[in-house]
């Protein structure tokens, strides 16, 4: 699976943790026995630390590319600084 692949899901789970997360937050709000609140506050935090790991996760590769692609253009600018400067030699070198 390719990178842009991987991070369309990844974008995609934490759309359905935050759901999950809002769902428990509804479920607070009309639940009064303190140990179903307990239970339902302890997923909805479970579920929070999942979206907050995806996102980290979206963060590093998204990082990886662009390093990724700064390398490249680094790359593709030094050799078109050679290019450039190897005529000139060649023109002084022969004129």
């Amino acid at each position: 699976m390719d990178k842009k692949t991987t991070l369309k899901i990844l974008d995609q789970l934490i759309q359905l943790e935050t759901k999950v997360v809002l769902t428990y937050d509804q479920a607070l709000e009309t639940v009064n026995d303190s140990a179903v609140r307990a239970q339902l506050e302890s997923l909805k935090a479970r579920h929070a630390d999942h979206a907050e790991q995806l996102s980290s996760q979206i963060l590093k590769m998204a990082n990886e590319m662009i390093a990724e692609h700064w390398d490249a253009i680094t790359l593709a600018a030094l050799r078109g600084q050679m290019s450039d400067s190897e005529p000139k030699m060649r023109i002084a070198a022969n004129g």
